[in-house]
């Protein structure tokens, strides 16, 4: 893996994927994996009939994903500045993928003055205290985390002015934080909620 790559992975995971849905993050590393890493070119041509079949893949359910919802995933994307859409011919539509830091958003997120020692967001020590501090418990569905799935959350989101504050972030497991995003948690709590049942079931059977 070159460090350029590294560099794209970590900062999808660090300041891309909390502001996607699920769904435009697979998108998302979809198109990237098709564009860039494949060819080192961040245009792709493709179908939205093979893109609906590969996001609806799971190991232990038919496809859940139809075409419009993907339509509205493109769209989405496309208006959070991740991709541009562009013509459309019998091989697809071609899209153009923005690297993370060319993303505005990010761009936006990077341009933020250097952490001060109240940080507890970016450094590892201090990461590390807020795990143990919450016990090493997502405090929005109680899984049990380990330290390479572990994530903290901004309670206030980033985008209303949460701070990287031992106070205002959550240990929070990848799922939870993946559903809440740039949500506040009164708007994220019932699809939280929907995806403890769905996991608790899966569990069951």
């Amino acid at each position: 893996m070159t460090e350029e790559t590294k560099d794209i992975i970590c900062d999808f995971v660090d300041h891309v994927m909390p502001d996607l849905t699920p769904y435009e993050s697979s998108l998302y590393l979809m198109l990237l994996r098709l564009s860039f890493f494949a060819n080192n070119s961040l245009q792709v041509r493709v179908g939205k009939k093979c893109v609906t079949k590969q996001l609806g893949k799971s190991s232990r359910a038919a496809a859940t994903i139809s075409f419009a919802q993907v339509t509205e995933v493109f769209k989405g994307l496309e208006e959070k500045g991740c991709i541009n859409i562009g013509d459309t011919t019998r091989e697809g539509t071609l899209y153009t993928v923005l690297t993370p830091r060319e993303i505005p958003f990010v761009k936006k997120k990077m341009a933020v003055p250097a952490p001060t020692d109240d940080d507890y967001f970016t450094e590892p020590d201090k990461r590390r205290s807020l795990f143990e501090r919450d016990k090493w418990t997502c405090q929005y569905c109680g899984e049990i985390v380990r330290s390479n799935n572990a994530t903290l959350d901004h309670y206030i989101p980033q985008s209303n002015g949460g701070r990287h504050s031992k106070e205002n972030l959550r240990t929070c497991c990848l799922v939870c934080n993946s559903i809440k995003s740039g949500k506040s948690f009164e708007e994220a709590a019932p699809f939280i909620l929907k995806s403890m049942q769905e996991r608790r079931q899966r569990r069951k059977k």
